[in-house]
């Protein structure tokens, strides 16, 4: 993918499944179009309320602010939240995008002391750009270096993850937004360019 021209790149060492696929713990893609031929993004209505209201109380930082606000589920070692979070950057400005990121922690050992190494910094946002700078492809590593996060951390970063596993997928990126009727949707995948603008054009 290209930070310039914000468009997917096959050449990342990542197969064509990552635009309908998400990260799950054992390491593997999760892949929700297997069911379809389509990239059209899964979604569900069902408890998407109540877990809408939940993440209104989480533990998130915002980046922009638009009116339109999405969600995102991200774990700092998740190869499909980096190409996901760069997709959006060019997103934000014309789609009046306020994204609230909402790390957490279990793809791999040093997950949790990433996730709390950038909640705890002085600028959250700042820390984000520090770990996807320099992520490895190669290596699914998040480039922020980890730390013990205090116990305000600890707690807030377990209540993210429960919300998450609320969703009935324990996938990131998971993200979530209000449909033009008012409706929280969730999305469990990485969509390609198409299919994200698609989605961005239905937000409330």
């Amino acid at each position: 993918m290209s930070k310039k021209s914000g468009l997917y790149s096959i050449g990342l060492a990542f197969s064509m499944t990552l635009m309908t696929s998400g990260f799950s713990p054992s390491g593997q893609a999760s892949t929700l179009g297997q069911m379809a031929a389509s990239f059209a993004p899964k979604r569900t209505v069902a408890s998407s309320a109540q877990i809408w209201q939940r993440l209104n109380h989480a533990r998130w930082f915002v980046q922009g602010s638009g009116p339109h606000i999405i969600y995102l589920i991200f774990d700092p070692n998740c190869p499909y939240c980096h190409l996901l979070i760069q997709e959006l950057q060019s997103l934000i400005k014309p789609d009046q995008l306020s994204i609230r990121y909402v790390p957490v922690g279990f793809l791999e050992p040093s997950s949790t002391g990433k996730a709390a190494a950038i909640l705890e910094a002085k600028n959250p946002l700042k820390a984000l750009w520090e770990n996807e700078k320099g992520f490895t492809e190669k290596g699914h590593d998040g480039a922020i270096r980890e730390i013990l996060p205090s116990t305000a951390t600890e707690k807030a970063l377990k209540n993210n993850l429960s919300i998450l596993e609320a969703t009935g997928q324990k996938t990131v990126p998971t993200m979530l937004y209000m449909d033009s009727h008012n409706q929280p949707q969730i999305v469990w995948q990485v969509l390609d360019a198409k299919n994200l603008a698609q989605t961005l054009k239905g937000l409330h």
